[in-house]
C-alpha cells in the first residue's frame, strides 16, 4: 500500500466532475463551477490538476464502473498517470454506501488516493475510511429521503385532481368517441377503423390510427377521468371543512 500523504502533499490529480441533469448546470453544482473548486483547492495545497474528467447528465445512481468518463480516469490512476482523484463533493462520486465503498477498494488496491473537498479526512486512514463509508450511508439515506417526499408530494397533487406529466395532446373529439365506442366493448382496432374513417387525426397529425394509438388515447381519457373524480372528491372535502 502506498504511503498516506496529508492534505499539503505534493500529488498528482485528476478532477471529477458530475451533474445529473442539464438543470444542474446553471446551479452551484455547475462543471464549471466544480472543476474551479477543485483547482482552487489544488492550488492551495500544492497539487498539480494533470486532467479535467466530466461525466455531464450521469445519474449517482449509475454504478462508477459504467460512467465513462470516470472509467477513463480510473484507467488513469491504474496505469499510474495520477495519484488522486478528487471531487468537489463526496456525492459526485456516489450517493450509495455500496458504489463509494466500491471505489474507496478500487484506491486502496490501487495505491491512489479519493478525495471529496467536503470531508477533511484521510480516507487512508482507518478512521478516514470509517468517516467516508459513514458519509457515504448518509448521502444514500439523504436520497431515498428526497425519493419519499416526492412520491408523497405525487400522491397529494394527484389526490387534488390534478393532471400530472406533460398535457395532453389528443384531440378532444377522438378521445371522446374513443371513449364511447370503447364503453360498448370495440376493440382497439376497430376503434382505430372508426377514428380514421371519420376523419380524426392522431396527437401528432396522423389520419392513419393503429391500434397503439388508440390504448394511448384510451388511457390519456382514463387519467383524465380519474383527475376530474379527485379535483370533484377534493372540493367536496373542502367545502365540508
Amino acid at each position: 500500500m502506498h504511503q498516506p500523504m496529508n492534505e499539503f502533499t505534493a500529488l498528482r490529480a485528476i478532477s471529477y466532475a458530475r451533474v445529473s441533469t442539464g438543470a444542474q448546470a446553471a446551479s452551484g453544482l455547475g462543471i464549471e463551477a466544480q472543476h474551479r473548486a477543485v483547482q482552487a483547492a489544488a492550488a492551495q495545497r500544492g497539487w498539480q490538476i494533470v486532467d479535467l474528467c466530466t461525466d455531464d447528465a450521469v445519474s449517482a445512481a449509475i454504478e462508477p464502473s459504467r460512467r465513462a468518463k470516470l472509467s477513463m480516469a480510473l484507467a488513469q490512476l491504474d496505469a499510474g498517470e495520477a495519484d488522486a482523484l478528487v471531487a468537489v463533493r463526496l456525492d459526485r462520486f456516489a450517493r450509495s454506501s455500496s458504489d463509494l465503498q466500491a471505489l474507496l477498494d478500487l484506491a486502496d488496491h490501487g495505491g491512489w488516493e479519493l478525495i471529496g473537498l467536503d470531508v477533511p479526512v484521510n480516507g487512508d486512514l482507518p478512521v478516514g475510511a470509517f468517516l467516508l463509508t459513514i458519509l457515504g450511508a448518509a448521502n444514500q439515506l439523504d436520497r431515498s429521503l428526497i425519493s419519499d417526499r416526492t412520491k408523497a408530494a405525487l400522491a397529494v397533487a394527484r389526490s387534488r385532481g390534478q393532471r400530472l406529466g406533460r398535457p395532453s395532446r389528443q384531440p378532444q373529439a377522438a378521445k371522446e368517441l374513443a371513449v364511447a365506442m370503447h364503453a360498448d366493448d370495440m376493440r382497439p382496432r376497430e376503434i382505430a377503423a372508426a377514428l380514421q374513417e371519420a376523419g380524426l387525426r392522431t396527437a401528432t397529425g396522423k389520419t392513419e390510427w393503429p391500434a397503439s394509438s388508440v390504448r394511448a388515447l384510451l388511457r390519456t381519457a382514463q387519467l383524465d377521468q380519474e383527475a376530474e373524480a379527485n379535483a370533484a372528491r377534493h372540493a367536496a372535502e373542502q367545502r365540508s371543512h
